[in-house]
Order: C-alpha cells, then structure tokens, then sequence
C-alpha cells in the first residue's frame, strides 16, 4: 500500500519502531510495555484493548507497510506514516472527535523531532479549499463568515492523503443548507517527492 521508507543500512527501523520508540510526547498515556503488548496482539489476529494511563483503553487497529491506525480512546484516532524521502519523515494524524470530526497532521524526523517548516512537506486546507469552482468570491466569503470552526479530517488511504470536511456534523442539517452542493466532500492529495500535492 505504502513504499518504503528510505532509511538506510543498519539503520533502518520500521513503523513498528517508531511506534515502540516514540518519547512519550504523542503517546505518553500508553506506555512502551503496552504498545509492545499491542503488537503481540495484533501479530496474532486479535484486536484488543490495552489499558492507558487515563484507565481507558486503547486499539491497534492496522499495521501495514509503513503505516500504523490506532484508536486511542473513545475520542482520539492516530495515524502513522513513514515518508519515503532520503532521510526519514514521520507523518502523524491525530483525529478528534467533538463529536464531528477534526484532524491536526505533524511531522517529525528519526529522533522524533518536529520536521521545521511542516507547511514544505503538507499545507493544511481550509473550508475555502473545498468550494466548487463556480462558487463565487462574495458568496464564499458570506458562508465562511458564519462558521465558528472549520471541522477538517485527515486520513492516509491507500498511500494518499484525504481530507474531508465534517461540516455537516458540526453544524446539523438546518445550519448546513446553505452550504449544500456547494463543496467537494473530499480533497486528495498525493505525494510527489516529500511533498503532498492535491490532485486536480
């Protein structure tokens, strides 16, 4: 589904070690003897939960290639990734549910630091990005002003990155009328070299 990471020689480490291997700044209510148990579980067909440090529990849900799906709890989802690029990247979506959903991406380099200047390798769209084309400047500009938030979800599906907009979930059917028909309900990006590039 996903190439290789290019990390090289000895040095090479899977998602997997990245995931056993993160400091505690991204997974730090999951202890490393609790991923590690949660791999074992995987390996051998079963999805379960393990306990975190919030006394709820967590799920690995899908280990493939370079990419890692967890569920977190009952209101946080994270996705790993690693980048293929000369030197490793570390993509990570957390998605947050409140109840719509909502998504940060981050990325960081071997030793798990922040990647400087993130917006080289992907820019975060806004709701103005999904407007069809023949939605007018004014009119885009009327429906943004009556939103509180831009709700935007992250997901690596089949080695793209797709974004969707939760609009309609935030808002409820009444409040989202205007907007219907009036966005795309998905932006695809796929990725040239280091760099996510949305499809046209």
């Amino acid at each position: 589904m996903v190439c290789v990471a290019a990390v090289m020689g000895c040095d090479a480490r899977s998602v997997r070690d990245f995931f056993v291997g993160e400091p505690g700044n991204l997974l730090a209510l999951l202890p490393k003897n609790a991923r590690l148990d949660l791999l074992d579980y995987y390996d051998n067909d079963q999805i379960v939960f393990a306990s975190n440090n919030l006394g709820s529990g967590t799920s690995l849900l899908k280990v493939e290639g370079d990419f890692l799906s967890l569920r977190m709890s009952d209101s946080k989802s994270l996705q790993m990734l690693l980048v293929p690029a000369r030197d490793t990247v570390i993509a990570v979506i957390e998605t947050f549910e409140t109840p719509a959903l909502d998504s940060k991406i981050s990325f960081y380099d071997a030793d798990w630091n922040p990647i400087e200047k993130p917006e080289k390798l992907f820019k975060m769209p806004t709701l103005a990005d999904f407007f069809h084309k023949e939605v007018g400047k004014a009119e885009r500009a009327e429906l943004l002003a009556k939103l509180p938030f831009e709700m935007i979800s992250l997901n690596f599906e089949d080695g793209r990155l797709v974004a969707r907009h939760s609009l309609k979930e935030f808002l409820g059917s009444k409040e989202f009328a205007p907007f219907e028909g009036k966005l795309q309900p998905t932006l695809i990006y796929t990725l040239k070299g280091k760099k996510w590039q949305l499809n046209k």
